[in-house]
Order: C-alpha cells, then sequence, then structure tokens
C-alpha cells in the first residue's frame, strides 16, 4: 500500500508541470478567443485550489479588464504581488492599472519602484513624464524625460512630449526637440505636425511649407497637413495659394471653422469678396463666437450694397474682441468708410473720431474727419483744425511707421491747409 502512495506522489510530481502547461494553455486559448468570463471563472479555480502561478493571475487581471473590470484587475494583480512580488510583468500590470483607472497617486509609486529597480525602464519614465505633465509639474516632467533621453536620444515619444512641455512655456528649444524628432522620423506626421506647427507660431511660416508638401507627397489626401499648408501660405501673404490648398482640404471634407475662416479670409484678400462672403458665412455657423469672422465677414459686405449687414457684422466683432486697441481703431475706420459711402457724414466723422481715440496711432482717422468736414460738410474752420492734428499726428509717429501713403496725404494736407488758410483770410473769417 505504501509503495502504491509513493508511486501515486512520483507520478503527481513528475506530470505536475504537465497538467500545469495544459492549464496554462487552456486559459490562454480561452482569453484569445473572447472568452473572458471563462478565463476569470477557471483562473479563480485554480487560484483557489492552491495553483498560485503568476499567469493564473495574469490572464485573469486581462480579462477583467477586458470586461471593464479596472477594480477587480487591481484586486487580481495586488493579490499575484504576494505570491510573486518580484515578478516585473504583474508590477509593470498593476502600474497600468493604476494609470488607466486614474488612481495617479498609486500609478506614481508603480512606476517610481519600477525605475528604481531598472533604471533603463524607458516606458516607466515616460509614465512619470506624462503623469507631472499632465499635473503641471513640469520640471519633474523634464527630469524623467531627460533620463529617457539618456537611454536612448532618438526616443520619438520623449523628444515630442519634452517638445511640447518646452512650447508650452514658449521656450524657444522645443523646436530643437521637434527638429530632432522630424530629422530621425520624417514620415512621422505627429513630428513632422508639431515643427510645421512650432514655425508658424513663430512667425517662420515659409519653414513649414517644405514640411507639408513633403507630407502630402507621402499622402496626398491628408486633410491636417493640406490645412495647415493652406494656413502656411495665409501667414507668409500668399492668400491666392492658401485659397487652393484650404478648398482642397474642404473638398476632402474638411467643413471645420478653422478651414472655412482662413480660406473666406484669404478670398478677402485677393478681393474676392463674393467667395469671401461664402466661406465667412459657412465659418460663422461652425463658431459664432469668433471676433475675425464677424470682421472679415462685414469688411466684405461693405464691399457691396449690404451696408445694414455689414455695420452689424462689425459691431459685432468689436462685441467679442479683445481691445486692442490697432484692431478696434480699424474696425471703426471700416464703419466710417461704409457711412461715409452712403454720405451719412456727421456718423462717419463720429465714427472716424471713434477709430482716433482707439488707437492715436491711426493718423488717417483725422484725415478722413478733415476731409469731411471740408468737402462734405463745408466746414473749413472746423476742416483746418483736424487737419493740423493730422499734420501733428504724423509728426508723433516714428519715421519707420510712417507709410508712402501717409507721405503722400501729408502733401496733399498741407497744400489744403494753405488754402483754407487763404480763402478763411479772403472770407475775413480768420
Amino acid at each position: 500500500m505504501k509503495h502504491a502512495q509513493h508511486l501515486l506522489l512520483a507520478a503527481i510530481f513528475v506530470f505536475a508541470p504537465c497538467f500545469s502547461i495544459l492549464a496554462q494553455n487552456k486559459l490562454s486559448d480561452l482569453y484569445y478567443s473572447g472568452g473572458y468570463q471563462d478565463v476569470i471563472d477557471a483562473s479563480t479555480s485554480l487560484i483557489a485550489s492552491g495553483d498560485t502561478a503568476y499567469y493564473n493571475f495574469y490572464l485573469k487581471a486581462l480579462s477583467e479588464t477586458q470586461l471593464g473590470q479596472p477594480t477587480k484587475a487591481i484586486g487580481t494583480l495586488q493579490h499575484a504581488l504576494t505570491h510573486h512580488p518580484g515578478e516585473l510583468r504583474l508590477r509593470r500590470m498593476l502600474a497600468r492599472e493604476y494609470f488607466d483607472a486614474g488612481n495617479y497617486v498609486e500609478a506614481k509609486i508603480s512606476y517610481t519602484q519600477l525605475v528604481q529597480s531598472d533604471s533603463t525602464d524607458v516606458a516607466s519614465w515616460l509614465k512619470l513624464a506624462e503623469m507631472a505633465s499632465f499635473s503641471q509639474q513640469y520640471r519633474e516632467a523634464e527630469r524623467a524625460l531627460n533620463q529617457v533621453l539618456a537611454i536612448d536620444s532618438l526616443n520619438l515619444s520623449s523628444l515630442m512630449m519634452m517638445g511640447d512641455i518646452l512650447n508650452r512655456h514658449h521656450h524657444t528649444r522645443a523646436v530643437v526637440c521637434y527638429e530632432q524628432a522630424y530629422h530621425y522620423y520624417p514620415e512621422n506626421q505627429k513630428a513632422a505636425f508639431a515643427l510645421a506647427n512650432w514655425y508658424i507660431q513663430s512667425k517662420n511660416a515659409w519653414k513649414s511649407i517644405p514640411i507639408c508638401k513633403a507630407m502630402l507627397g507621402i499622402d496626398t489626401t491628408s486633410i491636417k497637413f493640406s490645412k495647415l499648408l493652406g494656413y502656411a501660405y495665409y501667414k507668409t501673404g500668399e492668400p491666392e495659394t492658401a485659397v487652393r490648398y484650404l478648398e482642397y482640404a474642404n473638398q476632402l471634407g474638411d467643413s471645420t471653422a478653422f478651414t472655412l475662416k482662413f480660406k473666406g479670409i484669404s478670398h478677402y484678400l485677393r478681393v474676392d469678396f463674393a467667395s469671401a462672403i461664402e466661406a465667412l458665412n459657412f465659418a460663422l455657423k461652425k463658431d459664432t463666437l469668433d471676433a475675425e469672422i464677424y470682421f472679415f465677414l462685414g469688411a466684405s459686405l461693405a464691399t457691396t450694397t449690404r451696408k445694414k449687414e455689414a455695420m452689424y457684422y462689425l459691431n459685432r466683432s468689436l462685441e467679442l474682441m479683445q481691445p486692442d486697441p490697432s484692431i478696434v481703431s480699424r474696425i471703426y475706420s471700416e464703419q466710417g468708410n461704409i457711412k461715409r459711402l452712403e454720405m451719412q457724414y456727421n456718423e462717419a466723422y463720429t465714427l472716424y473720431e471713434q477709430a482716433w481715440e482707439a488707437d492715436s496711432a491711426n493718423a488717417m482717422s483725422l484725415y478722413y474727419m478733415a476731409s469731411i468736414l471740408d468737402n462734405s460738410l463745408q466746414q473749413s474752420k472746423a476742416a483746418l483744425v483736424d487737419y493740423q492734428r493730422y499734420i501733428d499726428a504724423l509728426d508723433r509717429i516714428p519715421e519707420k511707421e510712417t507709410s508712402n501713403q501717409g507721405i503722400s496725404v501729408r502733401a496733399i494736407v498741407e497744400d489744403r491747409i494753405v488754402t483754407l488758410k487763404e480763402e478763411l483770410f479772403f472770407r475775413d473769417e480768420n
């Protein structure tokens, strides 16, 4: 009898690994066939029976994650680590579960322990950087990313994240990261887009053009790079080409306010006001709070007989925009132009006066005020005052800011001042 028992125990000892492998294979087959609940039930039974092999916990936790049960997955992994405290696969999975569940305190502790165990664990350093970044602990994020770059200087994720952090702080070093990422990964859309966009934002839009064209050479149907290229041409003062690429993005299915807005503004700049009105009307339906859309729609309508609508849109842009004096002044000037064309001279004068009050560098508003008094309202004395104010304003404006138009108008005004003084003298009104 004893001899039989010894044989049974010996057989169990010899064949136990085989049974274990069979159980693992069965669980794996169930998992990959989508039988997640079956995996959970089977692994739970195995663990309860004393089979605490790490893959029982691992596949159980994976299945719980697949069924949207993160709390249970975390509990399973915590239990697993009491049996397998040094199993890195389980520790990494637990850290990821904490992160995905939004438990960043525990996630940070777990990822910190992982990098302490292995300082070359790039994935864990990146997670620590990501958490620090969206917690706005940017110096901590930079330290983690520098660790990654010390291990792998070509790590794309680290280069991009570092660039984004530096860019957020308007640090010029951001471009170094983006340039490196694009140099080593020239077909990566994220790297190309970040670099091209950085060039545009830093007022070097011309540098972004070859990047966008290269990406469109790889994928001619890329909406993202078509609209960015159109925007780059808009920024470089080439509205004709801007319209072409923005229109192409539109044809590819992009109907965002951004594309429609800059397509409309580009049409305005190329003096195609009908097309500008059409595009800007569509843009306005997408975004009713964009002051620029209202302004350029109003300015475009001002060239038509729809003056009342133009006034409405220009007024609406004033209500929405930040109080930038030069822009406010320009809007009042546009409205003054409308009223002057409608021969409502008193209203036009008031609007030009508001333009001057908003921005004392807008000397032309004084000229238009004087011109209305002189030519339309026949108020020579008052006109003389405003003409002189115009000359005084030009004298205060730095020479480099004085346009050729300002210089030529000055000559006209100086002649007119002399003439008006003579006329007033002979009318005995001086």
